[in-house]
């Protein structure tokens, strides 16, 4: 049985801090287990045991799954709260290496965009372990990057690595031109669009009774009932933009802002309510999301630094349209006036007006039949079948040409594991030094396993909410006075 080692810094229940990275993590552990029968070693600070998802429990109970915990270290900011995992603490260096040199071995190795990664990836290399590193975030879009050399080496670095990876995949094939456009990295592989759950894989029918009552809540919690609701879903976090969707919204519409995240931006979020806009804090699973979108009729998003959006694809297998920013991995499937929209939330006033013009001809009547076409070609859509295509085929076959060059390859081992025993010893000296002294973010060592968000104990399943709950609770109220803490001084541009 092949087996794989997946080295994952997002897992759930690590939701608020990297959702979208978390479930796409999480698939892919279903499409290599269910899917295509193999055994995987998934290698975390997260402790995955509380994630609340019965398949990660069956897989555990069953050997499918091996979990190897380990440390990350965590940085905390005025923008939130981010783990990431510690590769050059002598702990997990000493579970890495066992696990590279265990007698069972493993056919093939996930890395995601774990910081300095170039070193491991050369050491898998060095074992004849083949690797599959994914870059998914658009480093330089955000808001610390302007502000710290220090990331700008680290991105340069990492984009150094995409050199030693066996195969180096991104998450769409926008953002893979924009990699090779901008620096020259090549991308081998682009991922399959990622539904996590099979939430998402119901029939539309099945909704249709959840999302009225979902529907009726909200405007029992507007006071009014909107020509149209929009909805936000995702991490509350600044580089998405989300208080230039409240001063786009047109005031006979109404917002759902839906999410969490630990950040100061995620209370002025919070304290943005209005008469047309309703923040409801907490991340949801799979089954409150898909009602959510399905209850809604047009989901929005102002984020400029998405490499693709998961959101758009879930949107879409819920039977809704999206207007959305025209920038990044937004423009993988997103064609304007076709099968949705794109609005420039730049400017919140002609944003305002082209949102307006949207609902005034119905947000499905323009965009239909391609519309239901994409929503069904996504909730169809064999991701198993894919990942072996796209990613496991093409890593597979390049290590088999490996074999047929046994001198050279000997020597290539020899030297990259000669280069991994200069670069991973200063690597860890230098990352234990700044760590230390570094006052802005503050670090913090976190234990194996225990990189989980600070108040996921409260939350159910998956780490969520439930929306109709809480947006029903007879105990929350609508202060149609209140005002935004969060405002764009775009408004006249």
């Amino acid at each position: 049985m092949p087996r794989a080692l997946v080295c994952a810094q997002a897992f759930p229940p690590l939701l608020k801090q990297a959702g979208g990275v978390a479930k796409d993590y999480l698939a892919l552990c279903r499409a290599l287990i269910d899917g295509l029968g193999w055994e995987v070693t998934l290698l975390t600070p997260v402790n995955i045991q509380e994630s609340g998802e019965d398949d990660v429990a069956r897989w555990l109970l069953n050997g499918q799954l091996v979990y190897a915990p380990v440390g990350a270290v965590e940085a905390s900011s005025n923008i939130g709260v981010a783990a990431f995992m510690d590769f050059f603490s002598i702990t997990n260096t000493v579970i890495f290496l066992r696990l590279l040199a265990g007698k069972r071995g493993h056919d093939v190795c996930f890395l995601d965009d774990s910081c300095l990664r170039i070193a491991p990836i050369m050491l898998l290399r060095s074992f004849g372990i083949p690797s599959i590193a994914t870059t998914h975030s658009d480093v330089p879009s955000h808001p610390m990057y302007q502000e710290s050399m220090l990331m700008k080496i680290l991105w340069w670095l990492h984009l150094a690595s995409a050199f030693f990876a066996t195969v180096h995949a991104t998450v769409a094939s926008v953002y893979a031109k924009s990699l090779w456009e901008r620096y020259a990295v090549p991308v081998h592989c682009v991922w399959p669009p990622v539904l996590w759950s099979d939430e998402f894989r119901r029939p539309l029918d099945d909704l249709l009774d959840a999302a009225s009552r979902q529907r009726a809540c909200w405007i029992d919690r507007f006071g009014f009932c909107p020509k149209a609701i929009f909805l936000f879903a995702g991490r509350w976090s600044a580089e998405k933009r989300i208080h230039l969707l409240v001063d786009a919204i047109p005031e006979d519409c109404g917002l759902v802002i839906v999410g969490d995240s630990d950040a100061d931006y995620a209370d002025e979020i919070e304290a943005s309510v209005r008469r047309n806009v309703l923040p409801q804090r907490g991340m949801l699973g799979a089954e409150d999301l898909r009602i959510a979108y399905a209850a809604s009729d047009l989901y929005v998003s102002a984020s400029t630094c998405e490499t693709l959006g998961n959101t758009v694809v879930e949107a879409w297998s819920s039977g809704t349209p999206v207007a959305i920013q025209p920038v990044g991995g937004h423009l993988e499937f997103v064609k304007d006036e076709e099968n949705s929209y794109l609005v420039d939330f730049d400017n919140s006033q002609r944003a305002r007006e082209h949102l307006s013009r949207i609902v005034a001809g119905g947000t499905k009547a323009a965009v239909e039949p391609c519309l239901s076409k994409m929503g069904e070609h996504f909730r169809q859509l064999n991701f198993s079948g894919e990942i072996q295509r796209l990613l496991l085929d093409p890593v597979l076959a390049t290590a088999a040409t490996w074999r047929a060059r046994s001198v050279l390859e000997i020597l290539l081992r020899g030297i990259l594991f000669l280069a991994c025993c200069v670069v991973w010893p200063a690597t860890m000296v230098w990352s234990r030094v700044y760590f230390a002294m570094s006052c802005d973010p503050k670090y913090r060592h976190v234990a194996p396993g225990s990189a989980n968000e600070p108040d996921f104990e409260s939350k159910p399943s998956g780490g969520s909410n439930s929306l109709q709950e809480s947006c029903c609770s007879t105990s929350a109220t609508h202060d149609e006075s209140a005002r935004p803490l969060v405002q764009s001084d775009n408004s006249d541009v």
